[in-house]
């Protein structure tokens, strides 16, 4: 699989789907943020391979590897937003980490004043 293709599914999650990390990846977030922190912007690979491990370990490995199975079969020419977020690898994507961490975090800190609530 390439490296780029885990890498825009990876930030199509962030950023358009956060849900997917619900209702407990979400929470081990900056774990992957500081791992992809030791990695450059040229080195995709290894970039790649954190997400996909990190993936895998919260029970997200296949969809991952579907989705992109089927980005590759729906490419079409690369967009700006993504030649960017190729360019500035390790920085957009520790700060779309950090912004979905705090949504998700926010939205459980509601669910669990609500569940408190209906008590």
């Amino acid at each position: 699989m390439e490296p780029e293709k885990v890498i825009i599914v990876f930030f199509k999650w962030l950023r358009e789907n956060p849900n997917i990390f619900m209702p407990t990846a979400w929470q081990d977030l900056p774990k992957l943020d500081t791992e992809i922190a030791e990695s450059a912007d040229d080195e995709l690979f290894p970039i790649a391979m954190t997400i996909s491990k990190w993936c895998a370990h919260h029970g997200l490995g296949d969809t991952l590897r579907e989705q992109a199975r089927k980005d590759i079969d729906d490419a079409g020419e690369p967009t700006p937003t993504t030649q960017q977020m190729l360019t500035n690898t390790t920085q957009t994507l520790r700060q779309d980490i950090e912004e979905t961490y705090e949504k998700l975090q926010q939205l459980d800190a509601q669910k669990s004043d609500k569940d408190n609530d209906s008590k």
